[in-house]
């Protein structure tokens, strides 16, 4: 079976305050270069950054070294930081959960060690990664999902909220899902379903439970 996850949206262990040390200046100075250059067909800085920024988000491309960004400052110390959480350009794991997915799927995402912070100037004691899952898969099974598990919302479907009620009534093509571990779902107004923001397969769920990795609530679908 397949699982589903979201990143939160509000402040706690799987999405920690702070922000990247930076970064906006290093952004700016290569799209001013790239500008000058005649290298980039955005006209405005804030168009060059939401466009990066949504690259990050849909796993359309992997992003060139020089916008990586590499350091993460948190603005209070936590007890213990997530194996899984939302840094706002892209998800942050551990070394060992890193290992594990590139051992199921190696060379198939962008990943880059990310240094993070604690508000004493202090390093966090455990090296986090960042990761670009560029993998994006129309799996939804429309003709055998629970017709009572989502509904079409203006343009495109979505899966009924709250997600974790609903999520076993959606149908995932075992045959698309091929040998992919873990993935971002593919939405648009003609296929796919708007759901959770990732997904991993019941090998990659199996592991991280094994490593007793603490993630954000994985909720099970069905596959067929």
């Amino acid at each position: 079976m397949a699982y589903g996850f979201d990143t939160p949206a509000t402040f706690g262990k799987f999405f920690p305050d702070g922000d990247f040390v930076g970064y906006d200046d290093v952004l700016e100075g290569y799209f001013e270069e790239a500008l000058a250059e005649g290298q980039t067909t955005q006209k405005f800085f804030t168009d060059f950054r939401f466009d990066l920024h949504d690259d990050f988000h849909k796993g359309r491309r992997s992003v060139p070294d020089a916008l990586l960004p590499k350091t993460y400052q948190l603005a209070k110390p936590y007890k213990k930081l997530g194996d899984i959480m939302g840094l706002g350009y892209a998800i942050a794991v551990p070394s060992a959960l890193l290992d594990i997915i590139e051992k199921l799927e190696p060379g198939r995402h962008q990943s880059w060690p990310i240094d993070i912070i604690l508000p004493s100037g202090e390093g966090y004691p455990i090296q986090y990664h960042m990761l670009n899952v560029l993998t994006s898969l129309d799996a939804w099974d429309k003709e055998q999902s629970d017709p009572g598990s989502y509904k079409k919302s203006m343009r495109i479907f979505k899966m009924l909220r709250p997600k974790q009620n609903y999520a076993s009534g959606i149908a995932l093509s075992r045959e698309v899902i091929g040998d992919h571990h873990i993935w971002r779902g593919f939405v648009s107004p003609e296929t796919g379903i708007s759901g959770f923001n990732f997904y991993v397969s019941d090998a990659l769920k199996e592991a991280i439970d094994k490593a007793g990795l603490i993630t954000p609530p994985f909720y099970q679908l069905k596959e067929v």
